[in-house]
């Protein structure tokens, strides 16, 4: 991480005027945009009166296709991005006495999504630029019993060890399961994250770019996957998802495999449909807030940001890393007397009861970041006076004397 300044833009297409925080609330970290094209797609779901598993939910899937703009990529719509990498492990025929590599620095859903095949994680470290998985520290840790690799990206940035991921993979025959939750719409030379690659899984959930309250998806290239993946997601019942996907049922059918309850309803992919409409504006504005506190906080050399120009960033979390553990908690307090929330995006899962015995590699990456990262606010559709709010706040603290 790095401080770079970029230009502010202006706020893309409507007035964030009607959603501006009240001077006397908090600013909070996360704040999902649930304007009129929301409520009128919720209600028009409600009305049609299919609430499961429907056309609706296919509608959502083409979208997502067509949004990542790919060849031949297929997306299965789930109840949650920890499912979906859940289904994603299982597809990939990951189970009892496999491993599969991991971040220690992302959300534990991920690592959560893999032990609940009944495989083990082995805990990974990062890059310090992106934060994303380090392919030499992955390397290190493959074993005899390693099936899968999972990257992930980190607040939208693209992992920067991508290729050299799938590179290991290829030469030791394992499967890629990016865990994407954080970067639906960021773009690379490749084209989107999830237009190409072996398993990708995003996030729909409440505090999402997109979302549709809780959900997720899984992306693959393989179309036989895509019956695989309608069998694990609805208790594996073997004909059911196309009767669904005509707002219809069968009455008969098979079932093939184990399965779970993890496909995505009709009202929760309506308003993820509606939220596609306004992605390429959601990362526009958020874009612009971005560059905007990169500019403001250049002042503070003690505060190092993300490495990028957000040009190809589709924003989730905007973090900053302070000088050490006490400065950061000195910053968070400061930041709630002012008013305003932050967040810890991530601890590591080295850290955790149920982790602590999983096997690892050195790890001094993540416990550096772990221990100094903070998240501010960041939403689509900031008014002005929110985001001088918080910037106001940070620049407060280090006016204050606090010698940081």
């Amino acid at each position: 991480m790095t401080a770079v300044a970029g230009n502010t833009t202006a706020l893309a297409g409507r007035t964030a005027a009607d959603i501006a925080i009240d001077e006397s609330d908090t600013v909070p970290v996360f704040r999902p945009y649930l304007g009129p094209e929301v409520h009128a797609a919720t209600t028009a779901a409600l009305n049609a009166g299919f609430l499961g598993l429907g056309s609706r939910t296919r509608e959502f899937e083409f979208g997502i296709e067509s949004f990542l703009e790919g060849s031949g990529r297929y997306a299965v719509a789930t109840s949650s991005c920890t499912e979906a990498l859940h289904l994603a492990a299982r597809l990939a025929d990951i189970g009892h006495g496999d491993e599969v590599i991991c971040p220690s620095f992302t959300y534990v859903a991920g690592h959560q999504a893999m032990t609940a095949t009944g495989a083990d994680v082995v805990l990974c470290d990062i890059e310090p630029d992106t934060l994303g998985l380090d392919a030499a520290r992955a390397r290190e840790l493959i074993g005899p019993r390693t099936r899968a690799l999972m990257l992930m990206h980190y607040g939208g940035v693209p992992c920067r060890d991508t290729e050299a991921v799938y590179t290991l993979a290829r030469e030791h025959g394992l499967r890629v399961i990016e865990d994407a939750a954080h970067a639906f719409g960021s773009t690379t030379q490749d084209g989107h994250i999830g237009a190409s690659g072996d398993l990708t899984c995003f996030s729909f959930g409440p505090v999402k770019l997109i979302t549709t309250l809780e959900g997720g998806a899984v992306i693959t290239s393989n179309e036989a996957d895509v019956q695989v993946l309608h069998e694990l997601r609805l208790i594996g019942v073997n004909s059911d998802t196309e009767a669904r996907y005509r707002d219809t049922r069968t009455w008969h059918y098979d079932v093939t495999r184990q399965g779970y309850r993890s496909h995505l309803g009709s009202i929760p992919a309506a308003i993820g449909t509606a939220q596609l409409a306004l992605a390429k504006e959601f990362i526009g504005n958020r874009q612009s807030y971005c560059r905007r506190y990169d500019e403001a906080f250049a002042a503070f050399p003690q505060l190092a940001r993300l490495d990028t120009d957000w040009s190809n960033i589709a924003p989730f979390i905007y973090t900053v890393r302070c000088p050490d553990e006490m400065a950061r908690e000195q910053l968070m307090a400061h930041l709630r007397s002012e008013g305003v929330a932050s967040g810890i995006h991530f601890l590591g899962a080295h850290t955790f009861s149920f982790y602590r015995s999983a096997r690892r590699g050195p790890l001094p990456v993540t416990e550096y970041m772990s221990e100094r990262i903070v998240t501010l606010p960041l939403h689509s559709y900031m008014a002005d006076r929110t985001i001088d709010r918080v910037i106001g706040a940070v620049r407060g603290f280090f006016g204050s004397g606090s010698g940081l």
